[in-house]
């Protein structure tokens, strides 16, 4: 019989599942939404220039380099109360969260400058506040609970909660019409700003981490008065830590590509479609259902198939993500060409899918590296923030440097005349190549590479780590 222990214990880690899933949806319904639209509106309505819009790229980039170390070290390691629990860092970030998602949607001014001016305080705001919520998003999957089992229930209800978010994409594009009704999609963005703020507010109302509990019952705090010891280690000493372990070494290297790839898509699936495929191929409704449903194969496929994630392992499945990238790029542009634009569909809507899908794993072996580190170096607390911010300080760049090559590319083949002379659909044959050899090489470029750095990840011993980790923590 199970114990009325165990009944309150499973009681309780429901709770935080409902309180994570309130967060998955909230942050991916204005996630999405801002990184399918952003290159899209400021490239086709507002008419960025080119220098403006590389120029705010790379000031991007740099922000990037410098936010997400300083916010996962102060997390980690100072008694700030912005940050002194996971759960403050979404209740007290999350309005500001959902205003920078508002900010790029209406224009400024129609000069040159203003509007590159726009685009890189949009992207800073924006990465800003999604750094620290998106830390503390990243941390509690970790810190909910250190079971294997368990994390990959949290995966599957929360990316279940991450599909609802990511309706947000399918409304916006239905309400404006692909962006043709731009007035529909600014008040719609304002309506799902106001919604995601509220999802966010209640985990961070009601979201508790297993030490945050353990701290609450021992020491009869209350949720407020919750603040963890930090050990006050060197910043550089931490980040050497983590970046001496071959496991992370690995992973890191796999995501950052696995990050240019889903920049990619997400930002540029809506151009190259337009480009690819004709008018009278598809309805423009089938064709806002179409944008609208990519976000939710990937959910969809989490969802189904989870259970196979604990049978096969991750690390089996992103192998045969990279294989698959490679195969159907190459079967794609050799065996059936640019003249078939339903094959062209079905591709990215699967090379999306599967990308997508795989980057919602990234949790779990980051979540395995956390619990390493923390068990390797006797540990009470693990340093979560410092393993996610150290990720997110290599990978992020990719958000910035996938756009600028893409955007390069497509401009040396004539695409910024088709955006600035308004003609709409019709590129050059010259474009549309490129953006077909564009579709097809992208994926297995950057599969060979993953397939060869992720080769090196390792992760032996789970249960040892987890069971050392569980004597440090009843040792508190």
């Amino acid at each position: 019989m199970i114990s009325l222990k165990d009944k309150m214990k499973d009681r309780t880690h429901s709770e935080q599942v409902l309180a994570y899933c309130a967060l998955a949806a909230g942050f991916n319904m204005i996630n999405q939404v801002f990184n399918f639209y952003y290159v899209n509106v400021f490239l086709n309505i507002y008419h960025v220039k080119e220098t403006w819009f590389q120029l705010a790229q790379v000031l991007f980039l740099i922000w990037n380099a410098v936010n997400d170390p300083l916010f996962a070290y102060c997390a980690d390691n100072k008694n700030i109360r912005l940050m002194s629990t996971r759960r403050n860092m979404v209740l007290y970030g999350a309005p500001f969260f959902a205003l920078s998602f508002v900010v790029p949607w209406f224009q400024w001014s129609s000069n040159p400058t203003i509007i590159g001016i726009h685009l890189i305080v949009s992207l800073c705001f924006w990465d800003t506040l999604f750094t620290l919520v998106g830390l503390a998003y990243c941390c509690l999957f970790t810190e909910i609970s250190q079971d294997t089992s368990k994390r990959i229930v949290l995966t599957r209800y929360s990316t279940l909660a991450s599909l609802i978010g990511s309706s947000s994409v399918l409304v916006l594009d239905h309400a404006s019409s692909s962006l043709k009704n731009f007035r529909s999609f600014q008040f719609v963005s304002v309506i799902t700003a106001l919604l995601s703020w509220a999802l966010m507010h209640y985990c961070g109302r009601h979201c508790h981490t297993h030490f945050d509990l353990n701290q609450m019952k021992k020491k009869n705090k209350d949720a407020d008065q919750v603040q963890h010891p930090r050990r006050r280690e060197p910043f550089i000493r931490q980040t050497l830590q983590i970046l001496t372990d071959v496991n992370f070494v690995s992973f890191v290297i796999t995501n950052f590509f696995q990050e240019f790839h889903k920049t990619y898509l997400l930002s540029f699936l809506a151009i190259l479609c337009d480009q690819l495929v004709p008018d009278n191929y598809i309805s423009q409704r089938t064709r806002s259902t179409f944008y609208g449903f990519v976000p939710f194969s990937s959910q969809i496929v989490i969802i189904l198939f989870a259970p196979l994630i604990a049978h096969f392992s991750y690390q089996k499945i992103y192998r045969a993500n990279f294989i698959w990238k490679i195969c159907s790029g190459l079967c794609l542009y050799f065996f059936a060409g640019q003249h078939y634009p339903g094959l062209i569909l079905l591709f990215l809507l699967f090379d999306d899918c599967f990308t997508s899908a795989t980057n919602s794993l990234l949790k779990l072996p980051l979540a395995d590296i956390t619990d390493a580190n923390m068990e390797k170096y006797n540990r009470n607390h693990p340093i979560s923030s410092m393993v996610f911010g150290t990720n997110a300080l290599i990978t992020k760049p990719a958000n910035s440097l996938s756009p600028m090559l893409v955007v390069a590319i497509l401009n040396r083949y004539g695409y910024n005349e088709v955006i600035q002379t308004q003609l709409g659909r019709t590129g050059s044959i010259e474009l549309k190549n490129a953006m077909f050899s564009l579709v097809c090489f992208y994926p297995v470029v950057l599969g060979v590479i993953q397939l060869c750095t992720w080769s090196f990840y390792r992760i032996s011993n789970k249960r040892e780590i987890i069971i050392k980790a569980d004597k440090i923590n009843q040792g508190v």
